[in-house]
């Protein structure tokens, strides 16, 4: 900004008001001030903005008090050749961590933060609850498995239910083929629905339904209205109980295959790389062929 070349804003969401959401900072505190500062001056300054949803529009007006002209969306996108149906229940792998003829939820993140920690784990009591000895939970994750034994023990679960493991970049896609579905415990507070989430991007490239928090960016709407996953809402709990009753009957209807033509489709709809390309173009060529770049 201080530079007077073009400016374009990539990711353009909330950033000060979230840290006050998930409580790392106060709203009157400096660090607050400061960014939010930034963000309303980044607005007025921008020539583009590449925003992860289509909402950030109405938020822009809201809090800044302007919307840039030149307004794009781009969620966050995935590279859908890196997984197909041949990453489905690796039988070596199923083998190896004694998963075979389990029913397995799978998640790949971490717990606290913007992410949710203890409902998570409520969560997958009542899924224990349903399932009984058939269900497993396998997460994928930096956590030391003694970081989440508090988690276990107030939900009453034994730690033999899970299977944690910290893997390779390249090893994801056949860790989270062993799941039967996902969750995606983001924390549902308000400034998520201008954001976008990979995580749901690379669950849906998966062909996984998907138990995810309400309002997070376009996910929840996307999942829900194509019957391909559920809500779990920490301010309903019985919703817990919903969800999994959902996930059960989607699993119950539907063989894998048939839920991976499902899903997929959602994933190469609205996380293709090819909507990354083209906001870029739309940019950065539109800037280039008019000489504002060097």
């Amino acid at each position: 900004m201080l530079t007077g070349r073009p400016l374009v804003v990539d990711s353009y969401e909330p950033h000060a008001e979230a840290m006050v959401e998930n409580g790392a900072w106060r709203k009157g505190g400096i660090a607050f001030r400061t960014l939010f500062l930034f963000e309303k001056l980044q607005s007025k300054r921008a020539r583009a903005v590449i925003a992860a949803a289509e909402g950030m529009q109405d938020y822009a007006l809201s809090a800044y008090g302007h919307v840039p002209s030149r307004f794009l969306v781009k969620p966050a996108c995935v590279d859908l050749d890196r997984f197909s149906e041949r990453n489905v229940k690796d039988p070596a792998l199923l083998k190896e961590l004694g998963l075979e003829r389990k029913l397995v939820a799978v998640y790949a993140g971490k717990f606290g933060g913007i992410y949710l920690d203890q409902e998570a784990f409520d969560l997958f009591r009542v899924a224990r609850d349903r399932w009984g000895p058939r269900f497993h939970v396998l997460i994928l994750s930096p956590h030391q498995p003694d970081a989440l034994l508090p988690y276990m023990q107030q939900a009453g679960l034994d730690p033999a239910l899970f299977t944690i493991r910290f893997v390779s970049h390249e090893r994801i896609p056949d860790y989270l083929g062993l799941g039967d579905f996902a969750i995606t415990p983001v924390k549902p507070v308000p400034t998520k629905r201008y954001c976008s989430l990979s995580r749901t991007g690379n669950i849906g490239r998966w062909g996984l339904p998907v138990v995810i928090t309400p309002d997070i960016s376009e996910d929840s709407g996307l999942i829900v209205n194509a019957g391909v996953g559920a809500i779990m809402d920490p301010a309903r709990p019985e919703s817990y109980t919903e969800a999994i009753a959902q996930i059960d009957r989607l699993l119950t209807l539907h063989s894998k295959s048939e839920l991976y033509a499902k899903v997929r489709p959602l994933a190469e709809t609205h996380r293709n790389f090819y909507i990354a390309r083209a906001a870029y173009q739309a940019v950065y060529g539109e800037m280039k062929s008019g000489g504002h770049l060097p």
